[in-house]
């Protein structure tokens, strides 16, 4: 069994919907109602982890890994009759 853990895991997640926020302090922008949409996930998003997981889980589907039906977070990758890789 592997583990991984991933810097910046969050800021990695692509986003499925249209998120808009006010600029942070100090940020100059040309009008002060201005907002700032955002182009990919951030930390304190609520959508961040599950944008996250989805991206992960696409990825490891795409070279072969099945999830597990009792466990979302464990994906093992079987060939033949063995298991030969499990995250």
């Amino acid at each position: 069994m592997h583990q991984l853990n991933v810097n910046n895991t969050f800021l990695h997640g692509d986003l499925d919907e249209e998120i808009y926020m006010v600029p942070p302090p100090g940020l100059d922008i040309p009008h002060p109602n201005m907002v700032c949409k955002l182009r990919k996930s951030l930390y304190g998003l609520k959508e961040a982890s599950t944008q996250w997981h989805a991206k992960l889980s696409d990825t490891l589907r795409s070279i072969g890994f099945q999830r597990s039906r009792n466990d979302y977070s464990v994906f093992r990758k079987v060939q033949g009759t063995s298991i030969v890789n499990q995250i």
